[in-house]
């Protein structure tokens, strides 16, 4: 792994701890029934839902991704690489980013998910 891929990696792996905490404290604002919780958190942070915010917003696969396993999971660590490095610049910013991504994605869900005419 080159030097590039690395710091790509490091960075990426911030992002998803902080989308992580974003989908922590959406959950206890939205969330009633905090039994179901874990459950929409761990939704929440999966790579597809990643890689369909990532669409959403245009992102394109990162040169330095080491990963070869398929355009969404390159679209999700670019969206982790994103608010990675955002957090690197502005904490606060990267988490209230991080959340209202994923609020966004939790109430317009339909939208992620149109499918395409044929």
């Amino acid at each position: 792994m080159t030097e590039e891929q690395h710091v790509f990696k490091k960075i990426g792996l911030m992002g998803d701890r902080v989308l992580r905490l974003a989908a922590v404290e959406l959950c206890n604002e939205i969330i009633d029934n905090r039994y179901k919780a874990p459950e929409i958190i761990d939704y929440l942070c999966s790579n597809r839902v990643f890689g369909l915010i990532a669409r959403m917003k245009k992102l394109q696969a990162h040169k330095d991704d080491p990963e070869v396993k398929g355009k969404s999971r390159q679209l999700a660590n670019a969206y982790e690489y994103s608010i990675g490095k955002l957090y690197y610049e502005d904490k606060v910013k990267a988490i209230a980013t991080a959340r209202e991504d994923l609020a966004h994605f939790y109430e317009n869900q339909d939208q992620y998910y149109v499918k395409k005419e044929a």
